[in-house]
């Protein structure tokens, strides 16, 4: 930022001042759509208020830069825009604004609202949160500073309020002829979204039949997506028919905009779909090329069934399909931490590291559905917390590649495609997004605003993340056969746990035998912590806390429940106390909502 010549403090007032003396002098506000605001009806020139002789708050004029790093964040509109936007800097408040928050007048009448006065408005709170209000033209939402159409609901930031440039735009890249501004609200149908939402300004092409958003004249050409493991690039016009979207999971009308696989995948979302948030991590990928680490195998292969894994390089390991010659059921793969049951794996050649072979081949860097930026795997040499099953876990975890974001995942949450085919379902499941419309839990019966959930698009069948990941096949002493996990919406009868001797609720999910007809309860099998094994050791300055295994001939009691820790593994703090589960240790709780009369887990 570059001080214009130095001029001499200006005789405006700063916004934080203005909206001070709006709250002390006959405060006034409105509530819009549950959210109140204060009314802005005071002048922004300091001549006009009684204390014009207080210099404490004196602005001065700054040019910003054409430099990202550079984009100042203005304290009253509560965003940035494009770098170039002049600012004025308060030496009060230590804070930036916009020229055009600040010379921002109570009423208005703005060249893209020029029929109807706007009022100034600032978010001050409600009963509910303000992001479905949304600037009519770029379509950032109002979080400050703000202008508004009683007549019209409509909402417009300060500077796009004060934008001169909204008779005609020419953006070849979205359409061949100008677009001129449509200045009325109306309800027309967006040719590159198929909404037809008047929040947003449209313009037209007076040559042909086009009619478009503001806000998607400038959608990007090419983007990643997380739900889908290739690049997405847009179209108007689809070459298939039938598509649903792959986010949604609504059907797409191919004669509109939308975005599809650059690889020939039978593949589409809807473009509004595809650059929400969290979904897509900002980044237009036109003419940028490809990572070739983005396809790096997690091994070198040395020969026919021999390889050298990135985490154990400095071992060779071979693989081997009948695991029950080197294996009692006691061993762990060393990424996922589920037992070696069944299958085929790979073993080190000279000490007892394992792998199952399907977690031997997953890929260095991979896109998942459950994050939108790039996941690294990294093998951890203590426990994690993952974010989308909110569980504790050994092993290895995928890690978000950018280094300000913390976002970690475990590998079985980050397996999962765009399409899950379960065994516990004949359907297949999709990831849904909108978290306030998920459903309850088919099996636990939990819903959370935090733990994501795959659904069913034919029936009401609906599975969170940490019971989706939990293991289909699973041996234990109780029995000498495999265990599977189902599930019986229309059980009837009573089925008896063979460790605790309890019932069990088909409805919510059991472990049972195919040969002998025996049943058990999915934590007496798995325990509290199934992912987290003996040994493992976490540590800080504040505390260290040790897995042991609990195989003792007398159970201990646990410090926190008061009662004998009745799982596989238990949790030795560093002053002595034993805990039964890492959610004791941590105090993690998962917040959910009660569904259908069942207590939840909290």
């Amino acid at each position: 930022m570059n001080s214009i010549d130095s001029p001499p403090p200006s005789h405006l007032i700063c916004p934080t001042r203005r909206r001070i003396s709006a709250n002390w002098c006959g405060r006034k506000t409105t509530e819009i759509s549950g959210s109140s605001f204060l009314i802005i009806d005071n002048s922004y020139h300091i001549s006009d208020y009684d204390d014009a002789k207080d210099k404490t708050h004196q602005l001065r004029l700054f040019l910003g830069c054409n430099n990202e790093e550079d984009k100042q964040y203005c304290n009253a509109c509560h965003y940035n825009h494009e770098s170039g936007t002049t600012y004025y800097f308060c030496n009060k408040c230590k804070d930036y604004y916009h020229k055009e928050c600040v010379e921002s007048p109570p009423i208005f009448f703005s060249p893209c609202h020029p029929k109807n006065p706007l009022q100034l408005l600032y978010y001050i709170g409600g009963t509910t949160i303000y992001y479905d209000k949304e600037c009519h033209s770029c379509g950032l939402m109002i979080k400050g500073l703000g202008y508004y159409s009683f007549t019209c609901d409509l909402w417009l930031d300060p500077v796009c309020a004060r934008k001169r440039e909204f008779s005609a735009i020419n953006n070849p890249k979205r359409h061949e002829h100008m677009l001129h501004y449509f200045p009325r609200k109306a309800s027309l149908t967006c040719d590159v979204c198929a909404l037809d939402d008047s929040k947003y300004c449209f313009y037209s092409c007076l040559q042909c039949d086009f009619i478009v958003h503001r806000t998607c004249i400038y959608l990007p050409r090419v983007i990643q997506i997380s739900y889908h493991i290739h690049r997405l690039s847009f179209t108007l016009s689809l070459p298939f028919q039938n598509l649903f979207c792959g986010v949604c999971g609504r059907k797409i009308n191919e004669n509109y905009g939308e975005y599809s696989c650059t690889k020939g995948c039978v593949y589409a979302v809807h473009s509004k779909c595809a650059t929400r948030l969290g979904i897509w991590d900002r980044n237009e990928l036109e003419d940028q090329p490809e990572m070739l680490e983005n396809n790096l195998k997690s091994f070198e292969e040395i020969d026919d069934g021999i390889i050298r894994h990135f985490s154990h390089a400095h071992h060779l390991m071979r693989l081997h399909g009948n695991i029950e010659i080197f294996f009692d059921g006691e061993q762990n793969c060393q990424a996922c931490i589920l037992p070696l049951d069944d299958g085929n794996v790979y073993r080190c050649m000279q000490c007892d590291f394992v792998f199952h072979e399907a977690c031997a081949n997953l890929p260095r860097f991979k896109h998942n559905m459950v994050h939108h930026h790039r996941l690294i795997l990294r093998p951890i040499d203590k426990y994690f917390f993952c974010h989308i099953c909110y569980r504790y876990s050994c092993g290895f975890s995928y890690m978000c590649s950018e280094r300000w974001c913390p976002f970690s995942v475990d590998v079985r949450c980050a397996s999962f495609s765009e399409v899950v085919d379960h065994p516990s379902h004949p359907h297949p499941l999709f990831l849904i997004y909108d978290r306030e419309t998920a459903q309850a839990c088919s099996i636990c019966r939990t819903k959370s605003a935090y733990i994501r959930s795959l659904s069913c698009a034919k029936c009401d069948f609906s599975l969170c993340f940490r019971c989706a990941t939990l293991p289909y096949k699973v041996k234990h002493e109780d029995d000498e056969h495999i265990l599977t996990l189902c599930y019986e919406k229309n059980a009837s009868g009573l089925y008896w746990c063979q460790v605790c001797e309890k019932t069990t609720n088909p409805k919510k999910g059991y472990y049972t035998c195919n040969e002998c007809g025996v049943t058990f309860h999915i934590k007496c099998i798995l325990g509290e912590d199934p992912y987290i094994k003996a040994g493992t050791i976490n540590e800080n300055s504040s505390h260290k806390v040790e897995v042991i295994p609990n195989n003792r001939l007398s159970r201990p009691i646990c410090n926190k429940c008061q009662r004998r820790c009745r799982y596989k593994i238990v949790f030795k703090t560093s002053n002595g106390n034993m805990i039964c589960s890492a959610r004791e240790v941590y105090g993690l709780k998962v917040y959910v909502k009660k569904c259908r009369g069942h207590n939840q887990v909290r």
